[in-house]
Protein backbone atom coordinates (compact mmCIF):
# COMPACT_ATOMS: atom_id res chain seq x y z
CA UNK A 1 0.00 0.00 0.00
CA UNK A 2 1.04 3.57 -0.55
CA UNK A 3 1.83 5.23 2.75
CA UNK A 4 -0.70 8.03 2.38
CA UNK A 5 -2.74 9.36 5.26
CA UNK A 6 -6.37 10.37 4.96
CA UNK A 7 -5.48 14.03 4.35
CA UNK A 8 -3.33 13.07 1.35
CA UNK A 9 -6.03 10.71 0.07
CA UNK A 10 -8.60 13.50 0.46
CA UNK A 11 -6.43 15.82 -1.65
CA UNK A 12 -6.24 13.18 -4.41
CA UNK A 13 -9.95 12.40 -4.18
CA UNK A 14 -10.83 16.08 -4.33
CA UNK A 15 -9.26 16.22 -7.80
CA UNK A 16 -11.57 13.49 -9.11
CA UNK A 17 -15.17 13.79 -10.29
CA UNK A 18 -16.36 12.05 -7.12
CA UNK A 19 -14.64 14.74 -5.08
CA UNK A 20 -16.28 17.42 -7.20
CA UNK A 21 -19.68 15.84 -6.51
CA UNK A 22 -19.07 16.10 -2.77
CA UNK A 23 -18.16 18.99 -0.51
CA UNK A 24 -14.64 19.25 0.92
CA UNK A 25 -15.78 18.09 4.36
CA UNK A 26 -17.44 15.03 2.79
CA UNK A 27 -14.26 14.30 0.83
CA UNK A 28 -12.27 14.45 4.07
CA UNK A 29 -14.69 12.05 5.75
CA UNK A 30 -14.79 9.45 2.95
CA UNK A 31 -10.99 9.58 2.60
CA UNK A 32 -10.69 8.11 6.10
CA UNK A 33 -12.37 4.96 4.79
CA UNK A 34 -10.21 4.64 1.67
CA UNK A 35 -6.68 3.54 0.92
CA UNK A 36 -4.34 4.37 -1.94
CA UNK A 37 -2.42 1.71 -3.81
CA UNK A 38 -0.07 1.97 -6.80
CA UNK A 39 0.53 -0.69 -9.43
CA UNK A 40 3.31 -0.75 -12.03
CA UNK A 41 2.42 -1.20 -15.69
CA UNK A 42 1.69 -4.84 -16.55
CA UNK A 43 0.33 -5.77 -13.12
CA UNK A 44 -2.94 -7.71 -12.83
CA UNK A 45 -4.99 -5.56 -10.47
CA UNK A 46 -8.17 -7.64 -10.52
CA UNK A 47 -8.34 -11.26 -11.68
CA UNK A 48 -11.55 -12.54 -13.26
CA UNK A 49 -13.18 -15.23 -11.11
CA UNK A 50 -11.55 -14.20 -7.83
CA UNK A 51 -13.69 -13.30 -4.85
CA UNK A 52 -13.39 -9.69 -3.65
CA UNK A 53 -15.73 -6.88 -2.71
CA UNK A 54 -13.79 -3.67 -3.18
CA UNK A 55 -14.10 -0.98 -5.79
CA UNK A 56 -11.54 1.62 -6.80
CA UNK A 57 -11.37 5.03 -8.38
CA UNK A 58 -8.52 5.50 -10.86
CA UNK A 59 -6.56 8.51 -9.64
CA UNK A 60 -3.71 8.15 -12.11
CA UNK A 61 -2.94 5.94 -15.10
CA UNK A 62 -4.73 3.65 -17.54
CA UNK A 63 -6.12 0.16 -17.02
CA UNK A 64 -7.30 -2.41 -19.54
CA UNK A 65 -10.45 -4.43 -18.87
CA UNK A 66 -10.32 -7.97 -20.31
CA UNK A 67 -12.81 -10.81 -20.35
CA UNK A 68 -11.90 -14.47 -20.70
CA UNK A 69 -13.44 -16.14 -23.75
CA UNK A 70 -14.58 -19.77 -23.88
CA UNK A 71 -11.32 -20.60 -25.68
CA UNK A 72 -9.36 -19.35 -22.67
CA UNK A 73 -7.94 -16.32 -24.45
CA UNK A 74 -8.45 -12.81 -23.11
CA UNK A 75 -10.62 -10.36 -25.07
CA UNK A 76 -9.98 -6.63 -24.70
CA UNK A 77 -13.14 -4.84 -23.59
CA UNK A 78 -12.12 -1.24 -22.86
CA UNK A 79 -9.35 0.95 -21.49
CA UNK A 80 -10.24 3.18 -18.55
CA UNK A 81 -8.32 6.11 -17.09
CA UNK A 82 -8.51 8.83 -14.46
CA UNK A 83 -11.90 9.15 -12.74
CA UNK A 84 -13.15 5.73 -13.83
CA UNK A 85 -14.50 3.26 -11.28
CA UNK A 86 -13.39 -0.37 -11.38
CA UNK A 87 -14.53 -3.39 -9.38
CA UNK A 88 -18.00 -2.00 -8.79
CA UNK A 89 -19.89 -5.10 -9.94
CA UNK A 90 -18.42 -7.38 -7.26
CA UNK A 91 -18.70 -4.53 -4.74
CA UNK A 92 -22.47 -4.61 -5.20
CA UNK A 93 -23.28 -8.25 -5.90
CA UNK A 94 -20.44 -9.95 -3.89
CA UNK A 95 -19.99 -12.48 -6.71
CA UNK A 96 -16.55 -13.35 -8.13
CA UNK A 97 -14.90 -10.71 -10.32
CA UNK A 98 -16.49 -10.55 -13.77
CA UNK A 99 -13.37 -9.38 -15.65
CA UNK A 100 -9.62 -8.96 -15.35
CA UNK A 101 -8.18 -5.48 -14.86
CA UNK A 102 -4.59 -4.99 -16.01
CA UNK A 103 -2.45 -1.88 -15.41
CA UNK A 104 -1.65 -0.60 -18.91
CA UNK A 105 0.50 2.18 -17.42
CA UNK A 106 1.61 2.85 -13.87
CA UNK A 107 -1.64 3.24 -11.95
CA UNK A 108 -2.71 4.67 -8.60
CA UNK A 109 -6.09 3.67 -7.21
CA UNK A 110 -8.17 4.97 -4.35
CA UNK A 111 -9.77 1.84 -2.94
CA UNK A 112 -12.95 1.43 -0.93
CA UNK A 113 -13.72 -2.04 0.42
CA UNK A 114 -17.29 -3.12 1.05
CA UNK A 115 -16.49 -3.52 4.76
CA UNK A 116 -15.18 0.05 5.02
CA UNK A 117 -18.15 1.32 3.00
CA UNK A 118 -20.50 -0.37 5.47
CA UNK A 119 -18.67 1.43 8.30
CA UNK A 120 -19.04 4.72 6.39
CA UNK A 121 -22.75 4.04 5.88
CA UNK A 122 -23.28 3.44 9.57
CA UNK A 123 -21.38 6.56 10.65
CA UNK A 124 -22.39 8.87 7.76
CA UNK A 125 -25.50 7.52 6.02
CA UNK A 126 -26.18 10.63 3.90
CA UNK A 127 -22.62 10.58 2.54
CA UNK A 128 -22.92 6.85 1.78
CA UNK A 129 -26.11 7.53 -0.19
CA UNK A 130 -24.45 10.34 -2.17
CA UNK A 131 -21.54 8.03 -2.94
CA UNK A 132 -23.87 5.24 -4.09
CA UNK A 133 -25.77 7.63 -6.36
CA UNK A 134 -22.48 8.81 -7.86
CA UNK A 135 -21.43 5.21 -8.57
CA UNK A 136 -24.93 4.50 -9.92
CA UNK A 137 -24.57 7.36 -12.42
CA UNK A 138 -21.19 5.96 -13.52
CA UNK A 139 -22.75 2.51 -14.01
CA UNK A 140 -25.70 3.97 -15.90
CA UNK A 141 -23.40 5.79 -18.34
CA UNK A 142 -21.37 2.62 -18.84
CA UNK A 143 -24.52 0.55 -19.46
CA UNK A 144 -25.75 3.10 -22.01
CA UNK A 145 -22.41 2.86 -23.84
CA UNK A 146 -22.49 -0.93 -23.89
CA UNK A 147 -26.13 -0.96 -25.02
CA UNK A 148 -25.28 1.44 -27.84
CA UNK A 149 -22.37 -0.78 -28.97
CA UNK A 150 -24.54 -3.90 -28.78
CA UNK A 151 -27.27 -2.32 -30.91
CA UNK A 152 -24.59 -1.21 -33.38
CA UNK A 153 -23.40 -4.80 -33.69
CA UNK A 154 -26.92 -6.02 -34.43
CA UNK A 155 -27.52 -3.45 -37.18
Amino acid sequence: MDALDSTEIAALLDGLKLGAALGWEEVRIIAVYMQAKSFPAGTVIIQEGRKATSLAFIEHGVVTIQKEEASGSERHIIDLSRDAVIGEIAFFDTEPRSATVLAKTDVRLLILTRERFDELAEAHPALAIKTLFYIGRVLSRRLRQVTGRFVGLLA
